[in-house]
């Protein structure tokens, strides 16, 4: 497991314990508060599951360079769990829209000063950025896989007799010349014909963790214009900090974290590969 991802998986775990305590006392109190920390909640118990998921995916892709190269179900359930994320991932983001449509809805109803408005947008900030941190864990599991694969292809040319640089096996995988590079390889031998077996294998994965990525990559895309609308937002509840309950102003912590992090918008400068 990446450095930082239990903690994060607890860290959610707590927001949303601390966050149900609130949404009791609130509950009680005003119906339109209740349907804000119900949608709120649906939205975080699926970032969490994104993130066992992400956890899982990495338990995998270990799995798969541990096990035999060519273990076809070690490979369908990376692909599903790859497959899961997708699908939560969307679910968030539609969600997460929804929420941000409901909160203007609620700011044109009840005014900006409102408390109901102010705790909408703290929650959709909040959310929005634990929705990003997920995504970005997501794709440095696949990107640590593409470059451990990358490396196996690596010493296993060497055994066949062609040495290769990491240069050339981007080459390889962005213009699809693995035929070139795997010309006048030495097959004879056990050794060499093993070695021979486990670059094909490496490079089937690299191309089935390619497909992944780009299958996901309008996520990454949409992620990018949320966390740069989020910035002003951010600006703007922290402006407004003073007029918000106690609970509101423990979240705003978190955005705080959020604001400094979102200076360089990291989606944009999330890259699948070496162009």
């Amino acid at each position: 497991m990446f450095p930082g991802m239990k903690d994060r998986l607890i860290h959610l775990q707590s927001f949303s314990s601390s966050n149900s305590q609130m949404e009791i006392h609130e509950n009680n109190q005003d119906p339109e508060m209740e349907a804000i920390f119900d949608e709120a909640n649906n939205i975080r118990r699926n970032i969490q599951l994104i993130l066992l998921d992400v956890r899982h995916l990495e338990e995998q892709n270990l799995r798969v360079r541990n096990e035999l190269p060519n273990s076809s179900t070690v490979k369908q359930d990376t692909n599903a769990i790859a497959a899961s994320i997708k699908s939560r991932a969307k679910d968030v983001l539609a969600s997460l829209r929804d929420m941000d449509v409901h909160s203007n809805e609620l700011e044109k109803k009840h005014g900006s000063n409102a408390a109901l408005y102010r705790i909408a947008r703290t929650q959709y900030a909040g959310l929005s950025s634990s929705f990003r941190d997920v995504m970005i864990e997501y794709n440095k599991v696949e990107m640590s896989h593409r470059e451990t694969c990358k490396a196996h292809i690596q010493r296993q040319m060497e055994i066949v007799g062609r040495e290769m640089t990491g240069e050339q096996i981007e080459e390889m995988l962005s213009n699809d010349h693995w035929n070139i590079f795997s010309e006048n390889l030495v097959t004879e031998g056990k050794t060499a014909q093993s070695a021979l077996n486990q670059i094909e294998n490496r490079h089937t994965e690299l191309l089935e963790l390619e497909g992944r990525v780009k299958s996901i990559h309008e996520v990454f895309l949409d992620m990018a214009m949320l966390v740069e609308e989020q910035n002003s937002m951010i600006d703007y509840i922290q402006t407004n900090v003073q007029k918000t309950d106690a609970n509101i102003k423990s979240m705003l912590v978190k955005l705080d974290k959020a604001k400094k992090y979102n200076r360089s918008n990291p989606f944009k400068k999330i890259f699948f590969r070496k162009r």
